[in-house]
Protein backbone atom coordinates (compact mmCIF):
# COMPACT_ATOMS: atom_id res chain seq x y z
CA UNK A 1 0.00 0.00 0.00
CA UNK A 2 1.21 3.55 -0.56
CA UNK A 3 3.64 4.90 2.00
CA UNK A 4 2.82 8.53 2.85
CA UNK A 5 5.76 10.65 3.84
CA UNK A 6 5.76 13.53 6.26
CA UNK A 7 5.38 16.96 4.70
CA UNK A 8 6.50 20.13 6.45
CA UNK A 9 6.23 23.77 5.41
CA UNK A 10 8.66 26.61 5.95
CA UNK A 11 8.04 30.22 5.09
CA UNK A 12 10.61 32.92 5.64
CA UNK A 13 9.54 36.39 6.71
CA UNK A 14 11.30 39.56 7.67
CA UNK A 15 10.06 41.77 10.48
CA UNK A 16 11.53 45.22 10.87
CA UNK A 17 10.51 47.83 13.39
CA UNK A 18 11.63 51.39 13.89
CA UNK A 19 10.89 54.91 12.85
CA UNK A 20 11.06 56.32 9.33
CA UNK A 21 12.20 59.92 9.08
CA UNK A 22 9.37 62.18 8.02
CA UNK A 23 8.21 65.73 8.66
CA UNK A 24 5.30 67.50 6.97
CA UNK A 25 7.11 70.83 7.43
CA UNK A 26 9.96 69.46 5.31
CA UNK A 27 7.83 67.45 2.89
CA UNK A 28 9.77 66.30 -0.15
CA UNK A 29 8.43 65.15 -3.51
CA UNK A 30 8.20 61.38 -3.27
CA UNK A 31 7.18 61.23 0.38
CA UNK A 32 4.22 58.96 1.09
CA UNK A 33 1.25 60.83 2.55
CA UNK A 34 -1.36 58.92 4.53
CA UNK A 35 -4.54 60.95 4.63
CA UNK A 36 -7.70 60.38 6.66
CA UNK A 37 -11.12 62.03 6.65
CA UNK A 38 -14.66 61.20 7.61
CA UNK A 39 -17.86 61.77 5.67
CA UNK A 40 -19.54 64.78 7.21
CA UNK A 41 -16.54 65.43 9.46
CA UNK A 42 -14.90 68.77 10.05
CA UNK A 43 -11.26 67.63 10.12
CA UNK A 44 -8.72 65.73 8.08
CA UNK A 45 -5.50 64.09 9.27
CA UNK A 46 -2.49 64.29 6.92
CA UNK A 47 0.54 62.15 7.81
CA UNK A 48 4.00 62.17 6.22
CA UNK A 49 5.07 58.51 6.34
CA UNK A 50 8.51 59.13 4.84
CA UNK A 51 10.14 58.55 1.44
CA UNK A 52 8.49 56.09 -0.92
CA UNK A 53 11.83 54.28 -1.27
CA UNK A 54 11.20 52.80 2.19
CA UNK A 55 8.22 50.96 0.74
CA UNK A 56 9.57 50.17 -2.73
CA UNK A 57 12.64 48.57 -1.11
CA UNK A 58 10.67 46.49 1.39
CA UNK A 59 11.58 42.79 1.44
CA UNK A 60 9.07 39.99 0.99
CA UNK A 61 6.64 40.03 3.91
CA UNK A 62 8.56 42.80 5.69
CA UNK A 63 6.29 44.58 8.17
CA UNK A 64 6.91 48.31 8.56
CA UNK A 65 4.99 49.95 11.43
CA UNK A 66 3.73 53.44 10.59
CA UNK A 67 4.66 55.41 13.68
CA UNK A 68 4.23 58.95 12.37
CA UNK A 69 0.72 59.26 13.83
CA UNK A 70 -1.03 57.99 16.94
CA UNK A 71 -4.46 56.68 17.84
CA UNK A 72 -4.91 59.81 19.91
CA UNK A 73 -4.34 62.01 16.87
CA UNK A 74 -6.71 60.00 14.70
CA UNK A 75 -9.32 60.15 17.43
CA UNK A 76 -8.82 63.90 17.88
CA UNK A 77 -9.31 64.43 14.16
CA UNK A 78 -12.18 62.06 13.43
CA UNK A 79 -13.56 60.99 16.84
CA UNK A 80 -13.56 57.29 15.92
CA UNK A 81 -11.87 54.64 13.79
CA UNK A 82 -15.13 53.35 12.32
CA UNK A 83 -16.39 55.09 9.20
CA UNK A 84 -12.97 56.60 8.49
CA UNK A 85 -12.00 57.16 4.84
CA UNK A 86 -8.27 56.88 4.09
CA UNK A 87 -5.69 56.49 1.34
CA UNK A 88 -1.92 56.59 0.80
CA UNK A 89 -0.10 58.17 -2.14
CA UNK A 90 3.16 59.64 -3.41
CA UNK A 91 4.07 61.48 -6.59
CA UNK A 92 7.03 62.45 -8.77
CA UNK A 93 6.79 65.28 -11.28
CA UNK A 94 9.01 65.95 -14.32
CA UNK A 95 12.07 66.65 -12.14
CA UNK A 96 12.58 62.94 -11.49
CA UNK A 97 12.80 60.10 -14.03
CA UNK A 98 10.52 58.44 -14.90
CA UNK A 99 8.38 61.56 -15.09
CA UNK A 100 4.85 61.80 -13.67
CA UNK A 101 5.04 58.62 -11.58
CA UNK A 102 2.15 57.91 -9.20
CA UNK A 103 2.05 55.67 -6.14
CA UNK A 104 -1.53 55.00 -5.06
CA UNK A 105 -3.57 52.70 -2.86
CA UNK A 106 -6.52 50.62 -4.00
CA UNK A 107 -8.85 49.35 -1.25
CA UNK A 108 -9.50 45.67 -0.76
CA UNK A 109 -13.03 44.47 -0.11
CA UNK A 110 -13.75 44.05 3.60
CA UNK A 111 -15.59 40.83 2.68
CA UNK A 112 -12.25 39.13 1.93
CA UNK A 113 -9.20 41.09 3.04
CA UNK A 114 -6.83 38.38 1.75
CA UNK A 115 -7.54 38.92 -1.96
CA UNK A 116 -5.31 41.37 -3.80
CA UNK A 117 -7.04 43.99 -5.90
CA UNK A 118 -6.72 44.39 -9.65
CA UNK A 119 -3.78 46.77 -10.29
CA UNK A 120 -4.47 50.31 -11.44
CA UNK A 121 -3.73 50.94 -15.13
CA UNK A 122 -1.01 53.37 -16.12
CA UNK A 123 -2.17 56.58 -17.78
CA UNK A 124 -0.53 58.86 -20.31
CA UNK A 125 2.13 61.34 -19.22
CA UNK A 126 -0.32 64.17 -19.87
CA UNK A 127 -3.06 62.49 -17.89
CA UNK A 128 -0.89 61.59 -14.91
CA UNK A 129 0.72 65.03 -14.87
CA UNK A 130 -2.68 66.58 -14.13
CA UNK A 131 -3.05 64.52 -10.98
CA UNK A 132 0.56 64.94 -9.91
CA UNK A 133 0.43 68.73 -10.26
CA UNK A 134 -2.89 68.87 -8.41
CA UNK A 135 -1.71 66.71 -5.52
CA UNK A 136 1.70 68.36 -5.11
CA UNK A 137 0.14 71.81 -4.99
CA UNK A 138 -2.59 70.97 -2.48
CA UNK A 139 -2.30 68.26 0.16
CA UNK A 140 1.16 68.76 1.71
CA UNK A 141 1.17 72.57 1.25
CA UNK A 142 -2.31 72.78 2.79
CA UNK A 143 -1.33 70.72 5.82
CA UNK A 144 1.91 72.63 6.22
CA UNK A 145 0.15 75.99 6.00
CA UNK A 146 -2.42 75.00 8.61
CA UNK A 147 0.30 73.68 10.91
CA UNK A 148 2.39 76.82 10.56
CA UNK A 149 -0.58 79.12 11.07
CA UNK A 150 -1.69 77.31 14.20
CA UNK A 151 -5.15 76.51 12.83
CA UNK A 152 -4.58 72.81 13.38
CA UNK A 153 -5.73 70.85 16.41
CA UNK A 154 -3.38 71.01 19.45
CA UNK A 155 -2.82 67.26 19.03
CA UNK A 156 -1.04 67.87 15.70
CA UNK A 157 2.65 67.15 15.29
CA UNK A 158 5.20 67.90 12.60
CA UNK A 159 4.52 64.46 11.06
CA UNK A 160 0.73 64.35 11.50
CA UNK A 161 -1.38 67.46 11.00
CA UNK A 162 -5.03 67.69 11.97
CA UNK A 163 -6.42 70.33 9.63
CA UNK A 164 -9.88 71.84 9.19
CA UNK A 165 -11.69 70.07 6.39
CA UNK A 166 -12.67 72.28 3.47
CA UNK A 167 -16.32 71.65 4.37
CA UNK A 168 -15.80 73.63 7.60
CA UNK A 169 -15.18 76.81 5.63
CA UNK A 170 -12.21 77.58 7.86
CA UNK A 171 -8.87 76.54 6.42
CA UNK A 172 -5.71 77.84 4.79
CA UNK A 173 -4.97 76.31 1.42
CA UNK A 174 -6.65 73.10 0.34
CA UNK A 175 -7.43 70.22 2.66
CA UNK A 176 -6.98 66.59 1.70
CA UNK A 177 -10.76 66.28 1.28
CA UNK A 178 -10.96 69.20 -1.13
CA UNK A 179 -8.15 67.72 -3.24
CA UNK A 180 -9.45 64.16 -3.52
CA UNK A 181 -13.11 65.27 -3.77
CA UNK A 182 -13.09 68.90 -4.97
CA UNK A 183 -16.79 68.96 -5.82
CA UNK A 184 -17.65 67.52 -2.38
CA UNK A 185 -19.93 65.28 -4.37
CA UNK A 186 -18.42 61.88 -3.63
CA UNK A 187 -16.38 61.41 -6.81
CA UNK A 188 -13.30 60.68 -4.63
CA UNK A 189 -10.96 60.37 -7.62
CA UNK A 190 -8.98 63.60 -7.46
CA UNK A 191 -11.42 65.65 -9.51
CA UNK A 192 -11.59 63.05 -12.29
CA UNK A 193 -7.81 63.14 -12.78
CA UNK A 194 -7.40 59.52 -11.59
CA UNK A 195 -8.77 56.21 -12.84
CA UNK A 196 -10.82 55.37 -9.76
CA UNK A 197 -11.38 55.76 -6.04
CA UNK A 198 -8.20 55.12 -3.99
CA UNK A 199 -9.92 55.50 -0.62
CA UNK A 200 -10.75 52.78 1.88
CA UNK A 201 -13.75 53.01 4.20
CA UNK A 202 -13.37 51.35 7.59
CA UNK A 203 -16.29 49.32 8.91
CA UNK A 204 -17.05 47.76 12.26
CA UNK A 205 -17.70 44.49 10.41
CA UNK A 206 -13.95 43.98 9.86
CA UNK A 207 -11.12 44.23 12.41
CA UNK A 208 -8.76 45.69 9.79
CA UNK A 209 -8.95 47.49 6.47
CA UNK A 210 -6.30 46.81 3.83
CA UNK A 211 -5.36 48.81 0.76
CA UNK A 212 -2.92 47.57 -1.87
CA UNK A 213 -0.15 49.99 -2.86
CA UNK A 214 0.84 50.30 -6.53
CA UNK A 215 3.74 51.96 -8.35
CA UNK A 216 2.20 53.47 -11.48
CA UNK A 217 4.65 54.90 -14.05
CA UNK A 218 3.20 56.85 -16.95
CA UNK A 219 2.44 54.77 -20.06
CA UNK A 220 5.66 53.81 -21.83
CA UNK A 221 7.84 54.23 -18.72
CA UNK A 222 7.40 50.72 -17.34
CA UNK A 223 4.80 48.35 -15.95
CA UNK A 224 2.62 48.87 -12.90
CA UNK A 225 4.25 47.20 -9.87
CA UNK A 226 2.56 45.81 -6.76
CA UNK A 227 4.46 46.90 -3.65
CA UNK A 228 2.38 45.47 -0.80
CA UNK A 229 -0.48 46.74 1.31
CA UNK A 230 -1.24 49.18 4.12
CA UNK A 231 -3.32 47.77 6.97
CA UNK A 232 -5.26 49.92 9.42
CA UNK A 233 -6.59 48.10 12.49
CA UNK A 234 -9.60 49.15 14.49
CA UNK A 235 -7.27 50.32 17.28
CA UNK A 236 -5.76 52.85 14.80
CA UNK A 237 -2.43 51.01 14.43
CA UNK A 238 -1.16 50.96 10.86
CA UNK A 239 1.47 48.78 9.23
CA UNK A 240 2.81 48.32 5.70
CA UNK A 241 3.39 44.73 4.54
CA UNK A 242 5.85 44.50 1.67
CA UNK A 243 5.17 42.12 -1.22
CA UNK A 244 3.09 39.68 0.84
CA UNK A 245 3.24 36.00 -0.06
CA UNK A 246 0.40 33.58 0.30
CA UNK A 247 1.52 30.72 2.57
CA UNK A 248 2.87 27.83 0.48
CA UNK A 249 1.16 24.51 1.04
CA UNK A 250 2.59 21.01 0.62
CA UNK A 251 -0.75 19.37 -0.08
CA UNK A 252 0.19 15.68 -0.39
CA UNK A 253 3.18 13.32 -0.43
CA UNK A 254 2.53 9.80 -1.76
CA UNK A 255 5.18 7.10 -2.39
CA UNK A 256 4.68 4.31 -4.91
CA UNK A 257 7.41 1.91 -6.14
CA UNK A 258 10.28 4.07 -4.88
CA UNK A 259 8.89 7.33 -6.28
CA UNK A 260 7.49 10.04 -4.00
CA UNK A 261 5.00 12.32 -5.73
CA UNK A 262 4.43 15.65 -4.03
CA UNK A 263 1.67 18.15 -4.80
CA UNK A 264 2.23 21.70 -3.56
CA UNK A 265 0.85 25.19 -3.96
CA UNK A 266 3.12 28.22 -4.04
CA UNK A 267 2.54 31.67 -2.64
CA UNK A 268 2.13 34.79 -4.75
CA UNK A 269 5.81 35.79 -4.70
CA UNK A 270 9.21 34.29 -4.00
CA UNK A 271 10.98 31.15 -5.13
CA UNK A 272 10.30 27.63 -3.85
CA UNK A 273 12.70 24.77 -3.20
CA UNK A 274 12.06 21.20 -2.03
CA UNK A 275 14.38 19.85 0.67
CA UNK A 276 14.47 16.23 1.90
CA UNK A 277 16.27 14.04 4.43
CA UNK A 278 16.00 10.53 5.88
CA UNK A 279 17.89 11.52 9.04
CA UNK A 280 15.56 13.51 11.24
CA UNK A 281 16.95 14.17 14.74
CA UNK A 282 16.19 16.65 17.50
CA UNK A 283 19.33 18.60 16.58
CA UNK A 284 18.76 18.66 12.82
CA UNK A 285 18.36 22.04 11.15
CA UNK A 286 16.22 22.70 8.10
CA UNK A 287 19.08 24.74 6.64
CA UNK A 288 21.23 21.59 6.40
CA UNK A 289 18.67 19.47 4.57
CA UNK A 290 19.72 18.52 1.02
CA UNK A 291 17.92 20.09 -1.92
CA UNK A 292 15.76 17.62 -3.85
CA UNK A 293 16.26 18.43 -7.53
CA UNK A 294 16.42 21.94 -8.93
CA UNK A 295 14.48 24.98 -7.73
CA UNK A 296 10.79 24.19 -8.16
CA UNK A 297 9.17 27.40 -9.30
CA UNK A 298 8.53 31.03 -8.62
CA UNK A 299 5.41 32.15 -6.81
CA UNK A 300 2.31 32.00 -8.97
CA UNK A 301 -0.31 30.89 -6.40
CA UNK A 302 -0.92 27.71 -8.45
CA UNK A 303 -0.72 23.99 -7.67
CA UNK A 304 2.29 22.01 -8.95
CA UNK A 305 3.58 18.44 -8.81
CA UNK A 306 7.17 17.22 -8.33
CA UNK A 307 8.64 13.72 -7.97
CA UNK A 308 11.59 12.33 -6.00
CA UNK A 309 13.02 8.88 -6.76
CA UNK A 310 14.74 7.37 -3.72
CA UNK A 311 15.06 3.79 -2.43
CA UNK A 312 14.96 4.74 1.26
CA UNK A 313 11.84 3.65 3.15
CA UNK A 314 11.45 6.82 5.24
CA UNK A 315 12.08 10.39 4.20
CA UNK A 316 10.94 13.81 5.35
CA UNK A 317 10.33 16.81 3.11
CA UNK A 318 10.08 20.54 3.56
CA UNK A 319 8.86 23.13 1.06
CA UNK A 320 10.93 26.26 1.52
CA UNK A 321 9.73 29.64 0.28
CA UNK A 322 11.97 32.71 0.20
Amino acid sequence: MPNKKLGLIAILASVVAGNIFADITNYAVGDVLLSFRKTGGANDLVVDAGPVSTFTNAALNQRIPITQFTATQLGAALNATNGVVWSAFAFFDDTVSPNWTIYMTRPRSYVNQNIQTTPWLAGSSGGQSSLVNLALSTVAPGANANYGAGLNNPSSSSTAVIEPDSSSGYTIGQSYHSAVDPSNGGDDNWGNTFAGNPENLTTNVASVSRSDFYWIPATGSGSVVYLGYFELSNNAAMVFVGKPTAIPLLKSVIRTNGVATMTYKTGIYGTYTLLGTNKLTSSSSFSTWPVVGAALSTGDNLTHTVQDTDSVSNKFYILQGQ
